[in-house]
């Protein structure tokens, strides 16, 4: 088959018109009405002027329309380019000039957040975008002639036919946005065929079927939630999101629709396994548990895999490099799940500042080689330089900033993230550590940690708790559960109480913690 990703879209839609490819709560969309509406949205795409390499800007939650709107830009072969639809004015000041944007796609709103609002502080005055389509009520749509409402930017422009775009191998599928709050946009240049052919890969070595159906908890707009569920609907599979995480929801979903299939970090799985009455949700239908984004707990692994009688799939992975190591439960039992190995299609070094190998039982960062590899980070040739390495066969290694102990046998143990690492005192602390160790406590829901300036002992650690329930944790209580455990100068410095960890992408989102503060203790 083709190495496109439209060639086993449009396979599945002539065989299982019918079947559904993605369910959002009770919105889905099947293979055959994929096939259908993204050559309606690409035809009007391309009548409106867009053309191969255009970048082309969505900021919406989780909904059909959003992957309606990626894949129909991906048809034509325009860039699409994914924007945290939780971002500002001030974050789409930088991102949109940066990323080269000519039009964009746009939700009324985000939770608290007022998408129009925030576009349109924007433009026209400050910024210049071709057209602003809103898929939003038309009695919120900005007046000036740059905006427009879907539906009448489709009735104005779209056909019922629309060529598939076939890209070559080198070709740049979409730019992933992985800015903070500040600071200069990472822009990444997802490759066209690495993308596609490490989702495959990884789809095949998990065993998906197209009987099953996969449900993440992570956002589309995040490239690892949105690959995750590529690795299920190249198979001809089912993926399901929701607009927003919600614990209740996700078990009952799971439940409902016997999913074979879920996608979790840490923290959301800690989130689940508080909720009230959750050995009451069936979950006898599912057979793996796919975790990323943060250290997993063996506490949690052995939950899942021993109570549950779930498979554990436990990667190390990034944006910039799509999945790169493994642990499995089913093939690697008996050890630590932050011990991991390489998959059949991925290779990696363990490398010290000078970019030498570091002998066996060092810590070094982790560089990684997937085809998967971004080629760039768009328009920072600087970092690119810095982050991707290329041997003599022409394969791009990324530099991950995971520091990672060289174990025998091809096993590397996960230590931090070089970027994390908190310098209290004489002392270095991985955030990620104290997180694994919170996770673990009774009370919490869910944790993260994180560091502030200190007079006297340089940094502190700050941990952001959500209790479970109406508990209440204090510090002292915390540095009695650390005992024997942990050393003592990795007890948090300060126990910040928050309703919720902002977790919409899986991963903390930390920009957005201290917006949640509610007390100290």
């Amino acid at each position: 088959m083709d190495n496109n990703f439209f060639a086993y879209y449009k396979k599945y839609a002539d065989e299982t018109p019918d079947k559904v490819l993605l369910r959002i709560d009770d919105d889905t969309v099947t293979y055959g009405e994929f096939m259908e509406k993204t050559a309606e949205i690409g035809s009007a795409m391309k009548k409106a002027g867009i053309s191969p390499d255009d970048k082309v800007g969505i900021i919406m939650p989780n909904s059909i329309a959003w992957y309606l709107v990626f894949w129909s830009a991906v048809r034509i072969g325009a860039q699409p380019v994914p924007i945290d639809p939780q971002s500002g004015s001030l974050e789409l000041s930088r991102l949109i000039p940066a990323t080269t944007v000519k039009v964009l796609f746009i939700a009324e709103r985000y939770r608290n957040n007022d998408i129009i609002g925030a576009v349109s502080a924007l433009v026209p005055d400050k910024l210049h975008i071709d057209r602003c389509i809103c898929y939003a009520d038309k009695s919120v749509v900005p007046t000036d002639s740059t905006y427009i409402s879907a539906p009448d930017f489709l009735a104005e422009y779209s056909e019922s036919s629309c060529d598939i775009y076939e890209p070559d191998r080198t070709h740049t599928i979409s730019l992933a946005c992985t800015s903070g709050s500040t600071g200069t946009p990472k822009i990444l240049s997802v490759p066209s065929y690495g993308f596609f052919s490490t989702q495959r890969d990884m789809g095949d070595y998990l065993g998906f079927t197209s009987s099953d159906v996969m449900m993440l908890g992570m956002t589309l707009y995040h490239q690892g939630g949105f690959g995750m569920g590529l690795q299920m609907t190249l198979k001809g599979g089912t993926v399901m999101y929701q607009p927003q995480f919600n614990p209740i929801t996700f078990l009952e979903t799971v439940q409902k629709y016997h999913i074979n299939v879920i996608q979790l970090t840490s923290t959301l799985a800690k989130v689940l396994l508080s909720t009230p009455d959750f050995d009451k949700y069936d979950l006898s239908s599912v057979r793996i548990c796919y975790f990323a984004g943060e250290v997993l707990p063996a506490e949690i692994a052995q939950i899942f895999v021993e109570k549950l009688g779930i498979r554990v799939i436990n990667i190390i992975g990034s944006s910039e490099t799509c999945t790169m190591v493994v642990w499995d439960s089913a093939k690697d039992a008996g050890s630590d799940p932050s011990d991991f190995r390489r998959l059949p299609f991925t290779d990696y070094r363990v490398i010290d500042a000078a970019r030498n190998d570091v002998p066996i039982g060092d810590t070094g960062e982790l560089c990684i080689y997937t085809e998967g590899v971004i080629t760039d980070y768009f328009g920072n040739p600087e970092l690119s330089a810095e982050k991707i390495l290329t041997d003599e066969e022409g394969r791009r290694w990324f530099c991950t900033g995971d520091l990672v102990n060289r174990l025998p046998d091809g096993v590397v143990r996960f230590a931090g993230r070089s970027k994390r690492i908190i310098k209290r005192g004489g002392n270095l602390v991985h955030a990620e550590e104290v997180e694994a160790c919170l996770l673990t406590h009774p009370k919490v829901a869910a944790a993260a940690v994180t560091d502030e300036p200190h007079p006297v002992i340089g940094q502190q650690i700050v941990a952001y708790i959500q209790p479970k329930g109406d508990e209440t944790i204090t510090r002292g209580e915390l540095a009695r559960y650390f005992d024997g455990k942990l050393s003592a100068y990795k007890v948090p410095d300060k126990v910040v109480l928050v309703e919720e960890i902002p977790k919409d992408i899986g991963k903390i989102q930390f920009k957005y913690l201290r917006k949640k503060e509610s007390k100290i203790s």
